[in-house]
C-alpha cells in the first residue's frame, strides 16, 4: 500500500488519473478517510490526477496521540505534494478538509493553483455556529441507551438531508461499511476537533491570493450556510455557488452538480 512518511507520521494516499493531467488534491474533514470522495474521484480522474489521502489521526495514516493544529494538517498536505514531487496543485477540502485548505492556500500560496472549498468557515468568534441541537446529534456515542447503529443513524441527521437518509440506503450501508474498515479512534476524534475549535483565520482569509471556489449546501446544518457566504465576502477572488437541496455532504447528496461546477472552474484556471 502507498505510504510516505512526512514528519514524524507516514500519510495513507492514492493517485487516480493520468500523470501528467493537472493535480487535484482533495482533503477530508473530522474523523473521516479517503474514502469520502467516492462520488468525485470516478469523474475527476478522467481529467485530473487525483491525490487523495487520510488526514493524521484517520484512516490508514498514522494516529498519534498530542495534540494537532490546522497547520499541522497543512504541513502534512504539502510535505506529501513534495514526497510526490508534485510543485503545485488545485486544493480542494471539505468542512475539516476546507479549513485545511484556507491554511495552505495563505502558507503555501506558490503550492496552490486554485482553492475549492466546501462546506466550511473561516473559524473564530464570527463563524456561525451549529445550533446546539444538531452539535448533539453529531456527537452522539453509543451508550447504555443508544446502541452503535442509532448513533450513526443521529450523526447521519446532522449531515444528511433527511430525503437522502430515506432514498438511499444502499450507499449509507456502504458509508457504514468504510467508516468501519478503519475506525478513528476517540482520542484522534478529539484532538481533529480540537484543532478545527482552535481555527481562526478570519483575518488570513482576506489575504488569500488563489483563484477561489466557494460550494455549500442550502440546508447545511453542521456548518451553517451563511459560513459559506461570509468566506466568499472575504476571500478576494472568489465565486460561491450555493447548491440547492443540500446539506452538509453536498459532495454526496449533489455530486453531479458540485462535479460540474468545480471541473468548469478548474478547466477555466487551467486554460488561463
Amino acid at each position: 500500500m502507498p505510504y510516505e512518511s512526512v514528519e514524524d507520521i507516514d500519510i495513507y494516499y492514492e493517485i487516480h488519473g493520468p500523470a501528467d493531467a493537472p493535480p487535484l488534491v482533495l482533503i477530508g474533514g473530522w474523523a473521516s478517510w479517503s474514502w469520502i470522495w467516492f462520488r468525485q474521484v470516478p469523474t475527476f480522474k478522467e481529467r485530473y490526477r487525483c491525490i487523495i489521502f487520510d488526514n493524521r489521526g484517520a484512516g490508514r495514516s498514522s494516529k498519534p496521540d498530542y495534540q494537532y493544529s490546522i497547520e499541522m494538517f497543512a504541513g502534512d498536505t504539502v510535505g506529501l505534494l513534495e514526497a510526490l514531487q508534485i510543485e503545485s496543485a488545485h486544493v480542494m477540502g471539505i468542512s475539516m478538509g476546507g479549513m485545511i485548505a484556507q491554511q495552505i492556500a495563505y502558507s503555501y500560496p506558490d503550492r496552490v493553483r486554485s482553492l475549492i472549498v466546501v462546506s466550511s468557515n473561516f473559524g473564530g468568534d464570527n463563524a456561525i455556529p451549529m445550533d446546539d441541537k444538531t452539535m448533539a446529534l453529531l456527537v452522539a456515542v453509543p451508550t447504555e441507551t443508544i446502541s452503535m447503529e442509532q448513533a450513526r443513524q443521529m450523526r447521519y441527521r446532522a449531515t444528511f438531508s433527511p430525503e437522502f437518509l430515506e432514498e438511499n440506503r444502499e450507499v449509507l450501508e456502504q458509508i457504514d461499511e468504510w467508516a468501519q474498515r478503519y475506525p478513528t479512534p476517540l482520542y484522534a476524534q478529539v484532538h481533529q476537533s480540537a484543532a478545527a475549535g482552535d481555527f481562526d483565520f478570519e483575518s488570513q482569509v482576506t489575504q488569500i491570493t488563489a483563484p477561489t471556489l466557494v460550494l455549500h449546501g442550502d440546508r447545511d446544518r453542521a456548518v451553517p450556510t451563511k459560513n459559506g457566504e461570509l468566506l466568499a465576502q472575504m476571500i478576494p477572488n472568489s465565486k460561491l455557488v450555493i447548491l440547492k437541496d443540500a446539506s452538509h455532504f453536498c459532495i454526496i447528496e449533489k455530486y453531479e452538480e458540485l462535479n460540474n461546477e468545480v471541473m468548469s472552474f478548474i478547466d477555466g484556471i487551467e486554460r488561463g
